[in-house]
């Protein structure tokens, strides 16, 4: 006698309408904490009003002269009162926008049950995190905005574009580091000789580290060459270079250390303009290299160091240094993670600070002048502002930032140190 033949019932696809779909809270699923925008809370404020036509702050950085030893009676000292200086301070306006529907306003806003996570919420997160990563990476760089060079040399309307030289500096060569300036979908630009290169206003496609390079698919047929300047162009203007970054990054880092001419100010014409250590030789970096940048820096700029900005492998090459000189007592109980310290110094370290460099600085003269609308970061709906006849909103995030010193000698810099 035959039998019929079955089959177990599953509950994925016999009964699978019984059940409901379920999804769990959202989860972030990669670190996009930005260290530099947490070290931007701790650096203080540059208090002064910003306006639009001038920023002006004199500056008391000449030494006199003209004491005589005279005899009794004699003639006196030739007067003498050096001027001051001044100071010539500018912003920049860093710019990001994102959009929403009017039916997701709606559902928002009597249907919010719906929701994983507040659309809005999560739009606006998104661009703030944008927002602190552009900071975080034009912290250290050039008011030229110049993010790296390429040495690709080719003619052709999309392609790989070999990357180098981050910030346009031989010394930073980190290939990972170089890579992390760009995303997908951002907009690039390549400037050569101040000037935007034919049609060279493109989309990132891809982002490749170990290279390090990108692919970019141009405006049109773009002829490439060696060691052109790669900068951001987010902007909606797509075809002059008014529609990227070029000359619109801050006044970072390697501005404060490296340019002769800071905030209208140049050390070739004010030599107490300058920084209190540059040292350019390659080698390790050491406590007696610490102790030089405290010292030069109260003895030149009459501050007391307290920030310490240092490349990861430089911080892991100078421990293997202070380790290599220790003697432990009890060899069964070796500590692994001992840290370096300084005397009232905070060492900062990130991705983004740039391979084979050091910086000290005191707080007290490298300050941010920053103005943020929405301090908070919580965007609400009447943020937005209407399309014109589309049915949605656009929601701007705006920050107007700058780095300020008023002592270049507060600082002291060593690049071309040894990494591990």
């Amino acid at each position: 006698m035959a039998q019929l033949t079955y089959s177990v019932t599953t509950s994925a696809t016999g009964v699978n309408k019984v059940w409901r779909k379920v999804q769990g809270e959202v989860a972030q699923g990669f670190g996009f904490e930005v260290d530099e925008w947490n070290l931007m809370e701790d650096l203080k404020d540059y208090r002064i009003d910003v306006s639009a036509r001038e920023i002006t702050v004199p500056l008391d950085i000449n030494e006199g002269a003209g004491i005589a030893s005279i005899d009794e009676g004699s003639v006196e000292a030739n007067p003498f009162t050096p001027n001051m200086e001044e100071l010539t301070l500018n912003y920049v306006l860093f710019n990001g926008r994102f959009t929403a529907s009017v039916t997701a306003e709606l559902l928002d806003t009597y249907q919010r049950a719906a929701e994983l996570k507040r659309q809005l919420v999560y739009q606006s997160m998104k661009k703030i995190q944008d927002l602190a990563r552009h900071w975080g990476d034009y912290f250290y760089g050039l008011s030229t905005g110049v993010l790296c060079q390429t040495s690709t040399v080719a003619t052709q309307s999309s392609g790989t574009y070999t990357l180098l030289n981050g910030y346009g500096q031989t010394t930073i060569t980190n290939a990972a580091l170089i890579a992390d300036k760009f995303k997908v979908s951002d907009r690039v630009a390549l400037i050569r000789a101040g000037a935007l290169v034919t049609n060279a206003i493109g989309t990132v496609t891809a982002v490749t580290p170990a290279t390090p390079s990108i692919a970019v698919t141009w405006n049109g047929s773009v002829t490439s060459a060696n060691l052109d300047n790669v900068v951001k162009a987010n902007s909606i203007e797509n075809t002059t270079i008014a529609g990227t970054d070029f000359n619109r990054g801050m006044t970072g880092l390697l501005d404060l250390s490296l340019t002769a001419s800071v905030h209208g100010l140049s050390s070739a014409s004010v030599g107490n303009w300058s920084v209190a250590v540059a040292d350019t030789t390659a080698g390790r970096w050491s406590g007696v290299k610490f102790h030089k940048g405290m010292q030069e820096i109260m003895f030149q700029g009459g501050a007391k160091a307290d920030t310490c900005i240092i490349a990861p492998g430089v911080y892991r090459d100078v421990l293997a240094l202070q380790q290599g000189a220790l003697r432990f007592s009890d060899p069964f109980a070796l500590e692994l993670d001992g840290t370096i310290k300084g005397q009232g110094v905070k060492f900062f370290q990130s991705k983004r600070v740039p391979s084979s460099w050091v910086w000290m600085f005191a707080k007290d003269n490298v300050r941010k002048l920053n103005v943020m609308p929405r301090p908070d970061n919580q965007i609400t709906w009447g943020d937005g502002i209407r399309m014109e006849n589309t049915s949605g909103y656009i929601f701007p995030v705006s920050l107007l930032t700058q780095l300020v010193t008023n002592n270049r000698k507060a600082i002291a810099y060593w690049n071309g140190q040894t990494e591990q």
